[in-house]
């Protein structure tokens, strides 16, 4: 268990504990507020604030991932008021309380590490008063321009302190993980959603008219080629210049406050080191308004290299900043993965309230489940409209071609 200021109004409670493996109901129902009760809160500001005699006064905690928004753990935000010595004045903070599932947890996770040593150090570079935000989460059926401009701004700050980070303290990010990509699909979950979700969606292809041709390249790169591909594009030594990526970009992972034009970013087991494209690829193509996505990308890639410029400036980088000519260069080296966020992760991110009541990581392990399941998300109109405007983008510019 780990307790860490965010560059946020929040602080993230980071659940470390093992669980055994179970039945989605019952893991679900192991991680309720009652577990988390004010002692084992306390314990965990104590130990953040290196305060022995912190005492909780009240707290109230509530939900904020049902089943299927955030399918590898249960989220909760979590309202305390406390004092740090019985005479001290009472405080009130907020916190994001977070229950990786046994599956996800299998496949290992930097989130330790990011709230314990990386994400303090970032805070020290930014320097930043944060405002109490009035926070919401983002629409599934994508984003508005003023809404992704808001976001851009905060990935650019984000990845700025992490090259910060690793200009003046280089040890810090490369005890990291590297993507779980790194070698390409390997595991059986991996497998599972790219592999065989690419293959789904290309057998839905295939009914589109005019699309067939499309649908058969899609089939012939699987699993070898696209492997490959996966694993060339997550090579950090590759990357014309190398932030921090949070690995996991999309709108549920991203709270926004658009009357005070500010975002808050959470979530950081896949982080890794790695080009900026990665995130922002997966940013633009699962949680951008599709009109959005093809007409404004440029205009935001150049919002975001302003940004990440003015960050690096304002906290004393010390070397070339990188140029908007390097940014969108690495957004056409790392289109594969684009290509990967639009047809396994999309689907997923934009599913219904109906399809999100018994979805979870568990649901990619049993193969009569996941198949219903893909089946569903595919009806969604936004997956279909968005698979048909994009895939022809993709195959002019070679994607899906063999090499």
């Amino acid at each position: 268990m780990c307790v860490c200021p965010i560059s946020c109004s929040y602080v993230c409670v980071c659940v470390c504990e093992t669980m055994e493996q179970q039945p989605v109901e019952a893991a679900l129902a192991a991680v309720t507020p009652k577990k988390r009760d004010a002692a084992y809160i306390e314990k965990a500001l104590a130990s953040a604030y290196n305060a022995e005699k912190l005492r909780i006064e009240s707290f109230q905690s509530d939900v904020i991932s049902q089943s299927g928004e955030n399918f590898c753990s249960v989220i909760y935000r979590i309202k305390v008021t406390f004092r740090k010595k019985p005479q001290a004045e009472l405080q009130e903070q907020s916190f994001i309380l977070k229950d990786l599932l046994p599956l996800m947890a299998a496949l290992g996770s930097n989130e330790k590490l990011m709230y314990e040593q990386v994400l303090p150090a970032l805070n020290q570079i930014l320097a930043k008063a944060h405002a109490s935000l009035g926070e919401h989460k983002l629409s599934a059926q994508g984003i508005t321009l003023p809404e992704a401009k808001i976001c851009v701004h905060k990935i650019a700050q984000f990845h700025a302190a992490s090259m910060l980070l690793l200009q003046r303290q280089p040890e810090l990010p490369a005890q990291l993980a590297p993507s779980h990509f790194i070698n390409g699909v390997t595991d059986d979950f991996s497998k599972v959603l790219l592999i065989d979700g690419t293959e789904f969606a290309a057998n839905m292809v295939a009914g589109f008219e005019g699309m067939s041709s499309i649908a058969a390249k899609m089939k012939a790169q699987l699993p070898e080629v696209y492997s490959a591909r996966m694993r060339e594009t997550l090579q950090p030594e590759a990357a014309a210049f190398q932030v921090i990526v949070h690995g996991d970009l999309w709108v549920n992972n991203i709270l926004i406050n658009a009357a005070q034009q500010q975002a808050v970013i959470v979530d950081f087991q896949n982080c890794h080191l790695g080009s900026p494209a990665i995130d922002l690829l997966l940013f633009f193509y699962t949680s951008l308004q599709l009109n959005v996505l093809l007409t404004e990308q440029q205009s935001l890639l150049k919002d975001y290299h302003q940004s990440l410029c003015h960050t690096l400036t304002a906290c004393g980088y010390a070397g070339n900043l990188p140029s908007l000519e390097q940014l969108l260069n690495e957004m056409e080296r790392c289109l594969f993965y684009a290509y990967y966020a639009l047809v396994c992760e999309m689907p997923i991110c934009s599913v219904s309230p109906e399809a999100a009541k018994d979805f979870n990581a568990l649901t990619f392990i049993n193969a009569e489940n996941i198949l219903a399941k893909r089946h569903q998300l595919f009806e969604n109109e936004r997956v279909s409209v968005s698979l048909k405007a994009i895939l022809p983008i993709f195959e002019q510019k070679g994607l899906l071609e063999m090499p």
